[in-house]
């Protein structure tokens, strides 16, 4: 922040110092308008763990998010990790205790919402949001910060040639020999296993009109692992070719120089298919502190966290005016793929996600 420095000097006249001082009051004013003199409140703001971690210097860039609005606002934040899910950690106290709540994804944030413990307001960097996902978000009580594609990672040497893996449909899966070098995650226990349930739910019903059975039913070899960090693991040892996971690895290997991988969407009839995460940033509304909550959404939403999510966060900005840095430039282009979550909207997910996953507990065995 640029800083306007007032030397006194001897022999000036008293009425032209209380000039000055008003002046950079006025200037600091609307600067930072909402700064608080007096005691400082609290905001306690529930996050998952890895917010920001992924960066070359996590510590600095969450320093920069909070340390900065602390010292702008003159408030105390409290950073809590939640110890496992973020809804339900909401629902076990109905929303009490929290300010803010970061990482609600898009399967979510429609529950939360319907539940009542959400404020709902706007900010004025919600302008800058793409306005496609809140769609996908089924709700505007949660505001969109990133996003990203769940995609098939694959390394280039394995028993698959890549030029297969690059055109991958999902019956390509049928085969054994494919099916046997591919890991999705369990959607009983795992968020992109469940993800990776519904995008195949929504391309069968939707784009094939087939039962959505149908693909387990004949792709017996896949490995459904436990949740994202066991199949990481068969992935990186290389036990494994292909890996659902997210568009950005790519880049996240290709910054860091790790060890070349790409990823591709599913493809049919020249198109190419995935579901899409969205993680949003909402307000509870038990918090005593909303116009200081509104002040941080909107610092969080502003082009300057932005540009920090791509390389800390390895997902898309929301805000369409954001910065993509150069190495994401190795990962297949968001604007060419159709979202799956454009066939089934977060009603209808509520509405059938019980009897999907017992379904699919009897088909897969």
């Amino acid at each position: 922040m640029n800083e306007n420095i007032i030397k006194k000097k001897n022999g000036y006249k008293i009425w032209i110092v209380v000039v000055l001082v008003i002046l950079a009051a006025t200037v600091i004013y609307f600067e930072y308008p909402q700064i608080n003199t007096g005691n400082e409140p609290v905001l306690n703001i529930l996050t998952y763990s890895s917010l920001m971690q992924y960066g070359s210097n996590p510590n600095e860039t969450l320093k920069y998010i909070f340390g900065n609005f602390e010292n702008w606002y003159h408030v105390k934040i409290n950073i809590i990790y939640a110890s496992g899910d973020l809804m339900t950690q909401l629902a076990q106290t109905n929303g009490e205790n929290y300010d803010i709540v970061i990482g609600l994804s898009n399967l979510d944030a429609s529950v939360a919402s319907k539940s009542g413990i959400l404020y709902n307001f706007s900010v004025s960097n919600e302008t800058y949001i793409n306005s496609s996902l809140f769609r996908y978000m089924g709700t505007n009580n949660i505001i969109p910060y990133e996003y990203s594609f769940l995609t098939n990672d694959f390394n280039y040497s394995g028993p698959i040639n890549s030029s297969i893996i690059e055109n991958l449909t999902y019956s390509d899966l049928y085969n054994n020999t494919i099916a046997s070098q591919y890991i999705t995650e369990n959607p009983i226990s795992s968020i992109t296993g469940e993800e990776f349930l519904l995008g195949q739910i929504a391309f069968y019903s939707s784009v094939l009109k087939e039962n959505w059975t149908l693909f387990w039913k004949n792709a017996k070899n896949i490995d459904v692992t436990a949740d994202w960090s066991d199949g990481f693991n068969l992935f990186e040892n290389g036990q494994k070719q292909i890996f659902y996971s997210y568009i950005t690895d790519p880049s996240y290997n290709a910054y860091f120089n790790y060890s070349r991988i790409g990823t591709v969407p599913f493809h049919f009839n020249g198109k190419e298919y995935a579901w899409m995460e969205v993680l949003g940033i909402g307000i509870l509304n038990s918090s005593k502190n909303k116009a200081l909550d509104k002040e941080f959404v909107n610092w969080f939403l502003g082009t300057k966290v932005q540009d920090l999510i791509p390389l800390n966060e390895w997902m898309y900005p929301a805000s369409s005016i954001a910065s993509i840095p150069p190495c994401y430039s190795v990962n297949p282009s968001p604007s060419d793929i159709i979202p799956l979550n454009y066939y089934m909207n977060a009603t209808y997910i509520g509405n059938n996600i019980e009897q999907w996953l017992l379904e699919w507990k009897q088909v897969e065995g």
